[in-house]
Formats: structure tokens, C-alpha cells, sequence
């Protein structure tokens, strides 16, 4: 019945948060900064472009790997599970259902996932994110605490293979010449051979197991791998989710005036612990440390920005920089999207052609430039539409009702 409390539609954002819109447009920023390396050089064969570089570009690609990488993800999977937590707290208070809602929710999510996937770009996190978000939906309802303890459980259990020694700068055999065939798909070949490319290979195929590994062997391995890595991606992902459910439920950034002092010392300790961190990554070829850096280093610097941000948004967040971070986290999946979209056209053979011939500092320059262009679009557009255009197809199936969109 209309106007029934428990109609299905989309929750009054009046009590909208705008600095996690801010802070989610910043992660998105961070994620196009890493995400040019792959962009540029291949999701696989931007790990061994180093050595070839030029000085300039090997001192950005240093910035880029110890500033950003492996911690804004952390960021946009921190807020995803804060936002979920939101979502279910705003049913609850206002009566409206929540379960059925939000397994829609992530199954379009899916779908979207899967699309980005496998027809535009195959550094897609989308996927990753709704089916660990299956997982995350039978921990909303639980108490903070219960969230805390399995986030650190997760945390602690990624942290084990980093505990043991592993061979120090040490490539799988078969893994560069992977990406060196990556490379010369992306760089050279149609649009249906990227395809082909992306639903047939599997870089863990690639390796070679040693003399004594049948070719049956080989594939089964590879196979194993493939799920072993799948696994690694949702625990990780879960336990960024458990992290931002947990902050969600103590409001500790509903209110970031009253909780000043937890915040300064949440961004001093997370900047220093994850910049130390990461700097053994970066500057050493230990694997253990390489590990380490990445899975536990990476997440906590994370931590340290979402609360470094947050201070300086509480000072100056009427700034015109964090209005235009703003209407770019309102907009943040059509964003992304549009990202994979004009970076591949840009840089893949089907495309302009400029794969690999840009280099890390001009694609840092380049992903500065198209963010900036994105805030201006994402603020022309908010000011006319209520939603992004992918947000409001999103909305529109998670609601099972075409939404309003024009102001």
C-alpha cells in the first residue's frame, strides 16, 4: 500500500554524512592513482616494469607503491561496510524491511561486477565486493564487539604467512613471460582478443611447477591456486567490511567533532604503523616484509587517512576540494566505471594505442587531470539529477521501482 512505513524505497539521505561522501570520492582518487600502473602496464605486468623505468618515472612509481598502494582499497572497503551497517540502521529506525533489500542490493552488484569484469576491465573489485558482502550480510546485525573480534581473527590470520621466511625477490617461473604476453594482447590486440584473453587465461597456468608435474598436475595447481586467491581476496575483504561495520556502530564518525582526540591519535599511530610498514615493502626485497607491508601495513595507513581526513574536513571541509571529492563519492560506482571505461580506451590497442608508452609520472599527471574533470562532471550532474546514472539503475533494481532521478 502507498506510504505503508514498510514500503520498499530508498531511505531519506537528508541525514546524509557529507564527509564520508568526501572521504569515499578521496578513495576513489587513491584507487584510479594505483589502478593507472595496471591501466598502463597490465594487471599483471605492471609488477615487473621497475627496473625499466626512468629515473623520474621509477621515483613515482616508489610514490605511488608506498603512498597508495595496497591503502586506498582499504579505504573504499571500509566505507562499504560502514555504508552497509548505515543502510541497516536506517531500515531498523524507520520500519522499512532490510534483508531481502540488501541481497538485491548485491546481487546487481553482481551482475555489474561481473560486466566491469570480463567486458571492460579485469582490475574490477566490484565482484569481490558483493560476494564477500553475502558473507558480511549475517554480520550487520551482530553487536560491535562481535564485529571487532572477528575483524582482528581475520586480520591475524592473514598476517600468518608473512610470519614465515619466503624467498626474497623471487618471481614464480613463468609468471613474468605471463605478463609480458599480457601485455602484447592489451597493447596490440582487437577488442575480441582481450576477451578471449580475459575468459581463457589463468596466470597461475602459466607457472612452472617443476620437471616432475604433469601437464594434468599442472592445471589441477593452477586450478587450486585460483581458489586459494579467491579466498585470500573475500578474507581481506571481509575483514575491511568487519573493520567499517565496527567504526559504523560505534558513530564514531557520525560525530567526528566529539571524537577529535580518538581521531588524532587513530591518524598518527595509523600513518606512522602503516607508512614504517610499507616502507620495508617498498624498500626492501624481503618477501615476508613484501607481505606484511601490503596485507597489514596497507590497512592500517588506510585507517590513518580515513581519520587524518576526517580531522581536516571537521577544519576546512567547506573547502571547494572536499565539495568536489563530495559530488564525486555520491557518484562513486558510475565514477569508477567511467574510469576502466576511458583509461582503456586511452591505453589499449583497440583504443588510442598509448599502452605502456606514457609512463608511471605522465599516468599520475594524467589520473590528477581526469579526476579533476570527474568532480566538475559529477557536480554538473548532481545538480540537475538526483543520482548517478549507474546509482539510479542500481537503486531502480534494488527497489524493484524505477526511482525518481530529476530534481
Amino acid at each position: 500500500m502507498s506510504g505503508s512505513i514498510n514500503e520498499m524505497s530508498p531511505l531519506d539521505s537528508s541525514s546524509r554524512l557529507n564527509h564520508i561522501d568526501s572521504l569515499r570520492g578521496f578513495a576513489l582518487f587513491g584507487i584510479l592513482m594505483v589502478n593507472m600502473l595496471a591501466f598502463q602496464y597490465g594487471t599483471i605486468g605492471f609488477k615487473f616494469i621497475y627496473p625499466g623505468l626512468t629515473s623520474p618515472d621509477q621515483s613515482a612509481h616508489v610514490f605511488i607503491e608506498w603512498f597508495f598502494q595496497g591503502s586506498f582499497y582499504p579505504v573504499f572497503s571500509i566505507l562499504f561496510g560502514f555504508g552497509a551497517v548505515m543502510i541497516w540502521d536506517r531500515a531498523r529506525e524507520k520500519q522499512r524491511p532490510f534483508n531481502l533489500m540488501f541481497i538485491r542490493r548485491l546481487l546487481l552488484l553482481m551482475a555489474i561486477g561481473f560486466v566491469h569484469l570480463y567486458f571492460i576491465w579485469d582490475g574490477d573489485i566490484l565482484l569481490a565486493y558483493s560476494i564477500t558482502g553475502l558473507i558480511f550480510f549475517f554480520f550487520i546485525k551482530r553487536a560491535a564487539k562481535t564485529l571487532l573480534v572477528w575483524a582482528l581473527l581475520l586480520a591475524g590470520f592473514m598476517a600468518l604467512p608473512g610470519l614465515f621466511p619466503g624467498d626474497d625477490g623471487a618471481v614464480p617461473p613463468g609468471l613474468k613471460e605471463f605478463g609480458a604476453s599480457e601485455q602484447e594482447i592489451l597493447a596490440e590486440g582487437s577488442y575480441a582478443d582481450v576477451l578471449t584473453h580475459r575468459f581463457t587465461s589463468n596466470p597461475y597456468e602459466s607457472i612452472d611447477y617443476g620437471p616432475g608435474v604433469a601437464p594434468e598436475e599442472q592445471e589441477l595447481i593452477a586450478s587450486a591456486m585460483s581458489v586459494i586467491n579467491f579466498i585470500t581476496i573475500t578474507v581481506q575483504t571481509l575483514f575491511l567490511f568487519l573493520l567499517g561495520g565496527f567504526i559504523a556502530k560505534k558513530r564514531w564518525l557520525h560525530r567526528p567533532q566529539q571524537n577529535s582526540g580518538m581521531l588524532l591519535k587513530a591518524s598518527v599511530a595509523g600513518v606512522t604503523a602503516g607508512l614504517i610498514l610499507k616502507g620495508a615493502m617498498v624498500f626492501t626485497d624481503n618477501a615476508s616484509l613484501d607481505y606484511l607491508g601490503y596485507i597489514i601495513g596497507g590497512p592500517i595507513l588506510g585507517v590513518g587517512y580515513i581519520a587524518l581526513f576526517t580531522l581536516v574536513f571537521v577544519k576546512v571541509g567547506a573547502a571547494s576540494i572536499f565539495r568536489g571529492l563530495a559530488y564525486t563519492g555520491q557518484m562513486a560506482l558510475t565514477n569508477y566505471l567511467l574510469q576502466s571505461v576511458v583509461m582503456t580506451t586511452i591505453f589499449y590497442g583497440y583504443g588510442f594505442g598509448l599502452f605502456a608508452s606514457l609512463g608511471t609520472l605522465a599516468g599520475i599527471m594524467l589520473a590528477v587531470a581526469f579526476f579533476a574533470v570527474q568532480m566538475l562532471l559529477s557536480k554538473w550532474w548532481l545538480g540537475r539529477f538526483r543520482f548517478g546514472p549507474v546509482e539510479w539503475l542500481w537503486r531502480s533494481g534494488t527497489y524493484l521501482r524505477k526511482q525518481p532521478i530529476k530534481k
